[in-house]
């Protein structure tokens, strides 16, 4: 049985070893990361690394983690802080989209490689979406309370706008050989999703 200190440490351990992939990541992707630069960059040897990670794909879902739960802290945090249904709703798409690309260009898969390593984080993916969906429904909720929302089936509306945003950002990389968002393209992807936000929220509208 570990020790609370040997426990701490190891904690400590892992924060540092999915900090420096995250970076690692964040410049190269994935595929161009090996797990010895991952070692190098915290003057590591490949053994103490693979002590807490077996392989590249489990750090990486670490990775993915950890941007998730970032994710989570800012939306709450903006949940606590604005009150106004609407602009909660604005800005949810938008800190969603800025995540989005945070995950594409952390992994700049080929598409090709995508299939293969998504398994690997796949009930990663189904939480994080079941997460977002009680978000979603919180702030459909707080605009019912509030009267600025009339919505016949919250569960059903907060699906189908989750749907409808993942609909947008599928368009983007539909035709591309790699998983990445360029500037230009996130620009553009950033004004559709404004545009259905301001389209989805006059549907809801308590207009009585």
């Amino acid at each position: 049985m570990m020790r609370p200190e040997d426990l701490s440490d190891r904690h400590d351990k892992i924060t540092q070893i999915t900090e420096a992939a995250q970076k690692r990541f964040g410049i190269y992707g994935i595929e161009k990361t090996s797990m010895r630069e991952i070692a190098n960059d915290l003057r590591l040897s490949k053994a103490s690394l693979y002590y807490y990670f077996p392989d590249k794909e489990s750090l990486y879902k670490a990775v993915i983690e950890k941007e998730q739960e970032e994710f989570i802290k800012k939306i709450s945090e903006n949940i606590a802080s604005i009150k106004d249904p609407e602009q909660l709703l604005r800005e949810y798409t938008i800190a969603r989209l800025s995540y989005f690309r945070t995950l594409l260009n952390l992994s700049r898969l080929r598409l090709e490689a995508f299939s293969d390593i998504k398994p690997v984080f796949r009930e990663t993916i189904i939480k994080f979406q079941e997460r977002e969906k009680e978000i979603v429904i919180e702030i459909l909720s707080a605009g019912i309370s509030s009267g600025k929302f009339f919505i016949h089936d919250i569960d059903s509306t907060a699906s189908l706008f989750l749907d409808l945003l993942k609909g947008l950002r599928v368009s983007v990389v539909n035709d591309k050989r790699t998983l990445f968002i360029d500037e230009e393209e996130y620009n553009s992807l950033l004004e559709k999703t404004i545009a259905f936000t301001e389209i989805f929220i006059r549907g809801v509208r308590n207009n009585s």
